[in-house]
Order: C-alpha cells, then structure tokens, then sequence
C-alpha cells in the first residue's frame, strides 16, 4: 500500500504540476487578454458614441454657421434677412430659435426666428439671455451654453453663439435640441446592462440613459468614471490637449465597480463616458477561467485514473510476490504465481516459480534426508522403551499403548500435528527413568514397600536427567519428568498443580493411569472398559486435569481402545 501511494503521488505530482502550471498560466494570459479586449471595445464604444454625438451638434451648428457665409448677410434688407432665417429653421428641426446681434451685442430688431411649436414665446427671453452671455465670453469660434431643459417641454438643449464678418459685423445665437444626442445614446447598447451617457465638464449630465426618470443637469460626479474624468482635468493644464484626452480601465470599488472609458468633446467641453458593471464587462474572463478550471479539473481526473491504473499494474504484481513469498516462508514450497506480462514484472514472476520449484525439490529432498533420520530416532526411542518393558511381562507394551491414547486424546483436543508427535515421543518415553531403578524394585510382584516406592518415585527425575541432553528430545522432557504430577497438587517430583503441570504431561498421566486400569499387573487385574472409565470419572478434577478426561472418554467412545493387545469396538454400557 505505501509502494502503491508513492507511485500515485510520484505519478499526479509529474503530471498534475505541468498540467496546473499550464492551466494558471492560460489562466493568467487569456485573462489579461480577455480584458484588454473588453476594454479595448469599450473604446471602440466611446470613439462611436462621439462620432455620433459630434455629428448631432455639428451638422446643425454648421448649418447656423452658413448664415456668417452668407456675403454681405448684416447689408441685406431686413426681408431678405428672415427669409434667410426662416430657411434654416425650416431646413433643420433641431435648431429651434435663431436670434441676430449687433455688433455691440443687441438683438436687432425683426431678427429673431423660433419654431413656435418647440419653442414657446416664455422662453425665447431665457434663449436671448444665454446668447448675450455667451457673446461676453465670445472669442474665435461657436460657444456653448450649459445644458438646460425647455419648462413647457422638459426637453433638453444647448445654446450656440458664434461671431460673423472680420471684422466683426455682428452675431447669431441658435438653440440647438439635443434629442438627437439622446436618441443616439439610447440607441447605442454597451453589453448586456452598461450605457453612454455625455457630462459636463462640471459633471453635470447633459443627456444619456443613466437612469429611469434621470433629469438633465443632474450631478453625476459621483460615478467612478467621472471622478476619474473630473480629476483629470483638475490636473490638466493645457487645454488643447482636451480633445485627444480619453482613458479606459476598471473604476470604482466594491459592489460599484464598472469597466469605463471616456473622450472629450472638445468644442462644448463634454465628455462621452461609457460604463458596464464589472460582473458582466469581465463575464467572458469568469467563462473562460471557469472552462480552463474545468479543463484542469478533468486533466486532474484522468491523470489519477492513468495514476491509479498504473501503480496498480506495478503494485498489484508485488503483492502477488509478496503473498507467494509468504507461502513460501510458511514451507508452501512449489508454489507459483502466474503474471501474464512480457515486461520485467513477467520476468521476475518466471524466475520466482523456477525458485520456488527448485525449492520444492531441495524440501522434497531434504524432509526425506530428515525422515529417514526421525525414524532411526524413533526406532531408538522405542527400543530404549522396550528394553524396559522387557523387564517386566505384565507391562510390555505399555509405552506404545500410552504414546497411541495419548495422541488420540490429543488429536480429540485438537492439538497440532507437532504436538502430537512430541506426545507420541512423550508417551513412549515416559518410564525411560526406570532405567535407573534397581531391577528387583522394578519387577517386584507384590506391592512396593514405602522405601521401595520412595526410590521408585525417583525414575521421573533420573528420565529428565537422561532426555536433557538430547535437544530434539526436550520439548517432551515435560511429560518424562511431570507425568506423575496430580491436578490437586499432590503429585511428584515438583508438587505442580492444575494449569502450572504443562498439557503433555497432563495427557500422558491420564493415559498412563489409563492404560492401568485396563492392564494386568502383580497387583491388579485389567478393569473392564465401563469399570475403567468410571475409575477416571473419579480421578477427573483432582489427580487428572477434567477437559483431558473427558477427551479420553470421547475417544473411548468413539473406536474404543485396545485391551491387553486386543483392538477392537467397544460398547459402552448407557
């Protein structure tokens, strides 16, 4: 697992960190684009809208200035003058009053001309009073009054005074309606929710869609785009630089932020301003940065799937190793694991079978080499029982009968096969300390005297002293040295009680007594079967460990036991 998380982090950093460097920086560099192109239409927005807004004020301008062309206009009679007059007016909708100065700067008398209709007589005086203070300030070309709106038909407009004949003859004043202007700004769509408008140069609007129901002359310099304009030309101080002036980029902060430009109108001082929220000016960048994640996204995702896969191609096999080694190292020689792959991988797995099988005949070779050698052992230990049991015709055999019960109450306990060898070497060795014993003890027909038992209870101890030595012998010392040891403690050598006698001497006192009871002796005659199983019924819980008799009753009454040399069934009585 940690080989396969190595590969996968080895594996999503070589892939993941190019892919996310290569999306950040397309991030970054159609960003930057994307911006540039957005604020570079809203340029091209602004130069449109002025274009526009120039032609509204320059086409009737330039017609009230064909009055100042006309040869010798301050000599003609006084008919021919409003004829004059009347055909401009006539001529052009959106000049709705002219009015002829002096050149002192009073109206001559029968010179004065307005569309009736657009212009009611209550505001012909207010149009004679902006054209006189536009001609204090006159100089070489058209001036422009404020913005003002009409009171009977709130409609907006501008004042344009200019001077004729050089020398000086005299002036005309026009009253142009900007209905024109607002028109062309109504008309001119800045994205999804942005609009022109044009301003002052004391911020105030002149006209545009700013807001439902906004007013001429209304103070927008508040808007972020006209703070900027305003500074601008606080800062400003040469004048003919005004109508090159524009500038375009983000304005504003917070929730106000919009993408704005504006340029000048250099003839009345105004400004065209163009302003789109932020959120939707800059809605293609979040488009294209939301893509460009997603890309990345899906990059990310099919680069762990290939991650994945691929250390799962490399770990998989190793774990497939690493399960066959493990059998291998429990003696599972011969085993193989099959690779289907021609790459190294698939090499490593040929070689690991043509090990393992070479292993499997070094086994085969050496568990023989090692059972010949356990059979000349066993062939000596069951000689060396013999040689006591030939002491004795009433106990010949009794090893061997005590080695088989005890490993058929250790297989009924559900020992392993090891441990029922080591109980079978125990069985047969447990007497291997009468060797030891003087032989007129050891064949004695009648009952030992207290002295003789004394000496006779010493051959668990001399068994011990003969099987230390012998290292493949001492995991069945136990049951050599403790096999006359009882549950309730008063056995011998040691006195040992309940668990602290270890389990193969447990198991070999119970068959040795056991096989006892269904033995003839000096003493004793061979008990029958029933007679035999409820003697160890009674012993069970103080001399013999309870679980192991039971398990010998198991066994009984399963195959039965064999009875002074005889096998066969055995029918227990209910």
């Amino acid at each position: 697992m940690k080989l396969f998380k190595a590969l996968l982090l080895l594996m999503l950093v070589a892939s993941v960190v190019p892919t996310v460097m290569v999306g950040l920086l397309a991030v970054s560099e159609m960003r930057e684009m994307l911006i540039r192109d957005a604020q570079e239409l809203s340029v091209e927005r602004v130069k449109v809208v002025r274009v526009k807004a120039e032609a509204v004020l320059e086409e009737p301008t330039r017609a009230a200035l064909g009055l100042a062309r006309i040869p010798g206009f301050f000599s003609l009679g006084l008919g021919e003058q409003r004829s004059h007059l009347a055909a401009v007016l006539n001529q052009r909708r959106d000049i709705t009053a002219l009015t002829v100065f002096d050149a002192r700067g009073e109206r001559l008398p029968g010179l004065q001309a307005f569309a009736v209709k657009d212009v009611p007589p209550t505001e012909v005086a207010e149009h004679e009073q902006r054209a006189k203070a536009l001609l204090a300030e006159l100089s070489d070309g058209p001036r422009y009054s404020e913005v003002y709106r009409g009171q009977a038909t709130h409609a907006p407009g501008v004042t344009v005074a200019f001077a004729v004949g050089n020398p000086v003859r005299g002036y005309v004043a026009a009253e142009l309606s900007l209905d024109g202007l607002r028109e062309v700004l109504l008309q001119e769509k800045v994205g999804s929710s942005g609009f022109a408008y044009v301003t002052d140069r004391a911020g105030r609007l002149v006209s545009g869609p700013l807001l439902p129901g906004t007013r001429t002359g209304l103070d927008v310099s508040g808007r972020p785009a006209v703070q900027d304009l305003l500074q601008t030309l606080h800062d400003s101080r040469d004048s003919k630089l005004l109508g090159d002036l524009f500038h375009v980029g983000n304005f504003g902060t917070g929730a106000s932020r919009v993408v704005g430009a504006y340029m000048m109108l250099p003839e009345p001082g105004w400004a065209v301003v163009s302003e789109e929220p932020m959120d939707f000016a800059y809605a293609q960048v979040r488009t294209m940065e939301r893509k460009v994640l997603l890309g990345v996204f899906a990059a990310l995702v099919v680069a762990l799937a290939l991650a994945a896969l691929f250390s799962r191609n490399v770990t998989r096999p190793l774990k497939g190793f690493m399960a066959a080694a493990l059998k291998i190292a429990q003696g599972q020689f011969g085993t193989r694991f099959e690779l289907k792959s021609k790459n190294e991988l698939g090499e490593l797995a040929q070689t690991f079978n043509y090990m393992s099988q070479q292993l499997l005949a070094y086994d085969a070779e050496t568990r023989g080499l090692y059972s010949s050698l356990e059979e000349g052992y066993l062939e000596t230990i069951v000689a060396l029982a013999n040689s006591i049991d030939s002491k004795d015709a009433y106990t010949r055999g009794h090893s061997q009968r005590v080695a088989d019960t005890a490993v058929d109450i250790g297989r009924e306990l559900g020992l392993h096969e090891r441990e029922l060898k080591h109980l079978r070497y125990g069985g047969i060795l447990h007497d291997i300390g009468k060797i030891g014993i003087v032989e007129s003890i050891l064949v004695k027909q009648s009952r030992l005297t207290d002295e003789e038992m004394t000496v006779m209870r010493e051959h668990p101890v001399i068994g011990d002293q003969i099987v230390e030595p012998i290292s493949f012998l001492r995991s069945v010392r136990a049951a050599v040295r403790s096999h006359h040891e009882r549950w309730d403690g008063n056995g011998y050598p040691d006195k040992l009680a309940g668990e602290a006698i270890p389990l193969i001497a447990r198991i070999v006192a119970c068959a040795d007594t056991f096989d006892a009871c269904t033995s003839t002796r000096p003493y004793s005659k061979a008990m029958p079967l029933p007679d035999a199983l409820e003697v160890m019924a009674k012993l069970r819980g103080n001399q013999h460990d309870a679980k192991v008799v039971d398990a010998l009753r198991r066994v009984v009454e399963k195959k039965g036991v064999t009875v002074e040399g005889h096998r066969g069934p055995v029918k227990l009585a209910s």
